[in-house]
C-alpha cells in the first residue's frame, strides 16, 4: 500500500469549485474549515490507496494485528493500519486459493480460529455462499463448506465485511437473494448488461454515475446463523425481508444488508434501497426473527451502509447520503457520510464526511419514493427517454465512492471505499476513471474522537430517558 498523494486534496478542492457547491458559512470549499473532500481531514490517521475496490474485510487477531482479505489477497498490519504487509495468497488444504468468490468478509471464531465467508457465483455454483475455516489465525485454511445451496433462479449474495459475532457467540451473516429472468445463462435486468443505462455528462461526455441499473430484478434480505463457530448453518426462520409500501401489494427490494449488536440478542439491521433512504429491520432474539423493514431519517442513494457497535456503546453508520436532487443530476455516490447514534438507533448525531464533492454533511430525509439519475440511454433502435431540466446538468469533473468496509478498535475505525476520479485523457478525447496511482479503494484509519466532532466520546444526557426500549415486534 502507499501513501495518499500529495496532490489529491488539491484535487478535490479544484472539483468542488467546479461543481459550484457552496460551503454553510464555513469558508469556500476546500478552505479551512470546508467538508470536502472530508471533515477536518488533518485528524487522519494514516491514508492508503489500494486497488482491492470494494472486496475488503478485516479482522483484529489475537495479538492485536488486523488481518485484511481481499478477494484471494490477504495482508497484515501490526500497527493499527498504520503500514501494511505485501499482499499474498492463501491455499486451503486441497491447495485451492480462499477467498475465490466475491461479498468477502471475515469473522473472529473461538480462540485462534477465523472464519470467511464469501459468494460464488459460477456455472458449478450458480450463486453460493461458501465458508472458510482457519484454526491458526489465518495462515492455514480448510477447503469451504456452504452456508447456503446452489439456485438456479434465486441468487444468494452477501455484502462485503458483514459477519457478526454476537455478545452470546452467534455468528450471524446478512445476506440477499436476487430474483431475475435468465437467458442463454445471462443476467437479465441486473449489472450493466441491459439498457436503459444510468450516467451523466462530465466535460460533454458520458460516463456511469451509479453502478447498475436493476428494475428487472427484484430483491429480499435473509439472515443465516451458526452456533457452533461456522461448522453448520441455519436459516432466520421467518423467510425474507423486504420493503411492503402499501397493504395492497406494492412493494419494493432490499439488498446488501449489515447488522450491529445493540444490546444482547438485539439486533439492528440497515438495508439498501431505491427508494431515498436506507431501512431498518429489528432481531429481539439474536437474528432468527425480524420486523418488516421500516424507513430511517438517513438520506441514502441506491447504495449500501455498514452499521458497528462502538467500544463507547454506541453505534456508528457509515453509507452514501445524497438528497433528491443529487441523485437526479448524477451524484448519487459523492458523499460518503458517517454519523452516530448514542440512544441505540433512535436519534442520529455527528454527520461528518468521510469522502465527498459537498459541503453539506447533513441532508434532510427526503419522501419515500424511487430516485434515480435522470440522464439515462437506451440501446440502438428503442425510444429515447423522455428527460426532465435535471439532466442538462454537466459537471466539469465526477468523483464516486462507495461500497464502505469498517473495522472498529479500542480508539480508532478503518473505512476502505471504492475510489473513482472521471478525468481526462491527456492526448485522447476520452475520460478515463482513475484513482491516485491507478488506484481503485481509498483506506483510511480515523481517530474514535473524529466521529464525535473530534471530541472526547460522551453520552447525551438529553437522550438518556430513551435509552430504554419496548421489544420490537414481527
Amino acid at each position: 500500500m502507499r501513501k495518499a498523494l500529495t496532490g489529491f486534496s488539491a484535487l478535490l478542492f479544484l472539483t468542488g469549485l467546479l461543481l459550484g457547491f457552496v460551503a454553510e458559512g464555513r469558508g469556500g470549499a476546500g478552505s479551512p474549515g470546508s467538508n470536502v473532500p472530508m471533515t477536518r481531514p488533518e485528524e487522519v490517521i494514516a491514508t492508503h490507496h489500494t486497488n482491492f475496490g470494494h472486496s475488503s474485510t478485516f479482522v483484529q487477531l489475537e495479538d492485536g494485528r488486523i488481518l485484511q482479505a481481499a478477494g484471494t489477497s490477504f495482508t497484515v498490519s501490526s500497527d493499527g493500519g498504520i503500514t501494511w504487509s505485501k499482499p499474498a495468497q492463501r491455499r486451503d488444504a486441497k491447495g485451492a486459493p480462499v477467498g475465490d468468490g466475491t461479498g468477502h468478509s471475515l469473522v473472529k471464531l473461538s480462540g485462534k480460529a477465523l472464519g470467511l465467508a464469501a459468494t460464488r457465483i459460477s456455472p458449478a455454483d450458480r450463486g453460493r455462499i461458501v465458508f472458510w475455516r482457519s484454526e491458526d489465525g489465518g495462515d492455514t485454511w480448510s477447503p469451504p463448506i456452504g452456508i447456503t445451496g446452489p439456485s438456479p433462479f434465486v441468487f444468494p449474495i452477501s455484502y462485503q465485511d458483514v459477519f457478526l459475532r454476537t455478545s452470546s457467540g452467534r455468528i450471524v451473516l446478512p445476506f440477499y437473494v436476487v430474483m431475475r429472468q435468465m437467458k442463454d445463462n445471462r443476467q437479465v435486468g441486473w449489472g450493466n448488461r441491459t439498457p436503459p443505462f444510468t450516467g451523466v455528462l462530465v466535460s460533454g461526455q458520458w460516463v456511469p454515475a451509479d453502478a447498475h441499473y436493476f428494475d428487472g430484478a427484484f430483491g429480499a434480505v435473509m439472515v443465516a446463523y451458526s452456533d457452533d463457530d461456522g461448522r453448520t448453518w441455519k436459516l432466520n426462520q421467518d423467510g425474507s425481508l423486504y420493503i411492503l409500501l402499501d397493504w395492497s401489494g406494492v412493494i419494493s427490494s432490499v439488498y446488501e444488508p449489515s447488522v450491529a449488536e445493540v444490546a444482547p440478542g438485539r439486533l439492528l439491521m440497515m438495508l439498501r434501497t431505491g427508494l431515498g433512504r436506507l431501512y431498518q429491520s429489528w432481531s429481539d432474539n439474536n437474528g432468527e426473527n425480524w420486523t418488516r423493514p421500516e424507513p430511517t431519517p438517513l438520506a441514502a442513494s441506491t447504495a449500501p451502509a455498514q452499521i458497528r457497535r462502538l467500544p463507547t456503546g454506541h453505534l456508528l453508520v457509515v453509507w452514501n447520503q445524497e438528497s433528491e436532487e443529487e441523485i437526479r443530476r448524477g451524484l448519487s455516490r459523492t458523499r460518503l457520510s458517517a454519523a452516530i447514534s448514542r440512544n441505540g438507533g433512535s436519534v442520529w448525531e455527528f454527520f461528518q464526511n468521510v469522502e465527498s464533492q459537498h459541503e453539506t454533511v447533513r441532508v434532510p430525509a427526503p419522501p419515500i419514493r424511487p430516485v434515480r439519475p435522470t440522464q439515462i440511454y437506451s440501446a440502438p433502435g428503442q425510444p429515447a427517454p423522455v428527460l426532465g431540466e435535471d439532466a442538462a446538468f454537466d459537471p466539469a469533473t465526477l468523483g464516486r465512492w462507495s461500497y464502505p468496509s469498517v473495522l472498529v478498535m479500542k480508539d480508532r475505525v478503518l473505512i476502505a471505499h471504492t475510489y473513482t476520479m472521471w478525468e481526462q485523457d491527456k492526448t485522447k478525447a476520452v475520460l478515463e476513471r482513475r484513482g491516485p496511482g491507478g488506484a481503485n479503494q481509498k483506506l483510511k484509519v480515523l481517530p474514535l474522537e473524529w466521529f464525535y466532532g473530534g471530541k472526547q466520546p460522551a453520552d447525551n444526557p438529553s437522550l438518556l430517558r430513551f435509552q430504554q426500549y419496548e421489544p420490537a415486534k414481527p
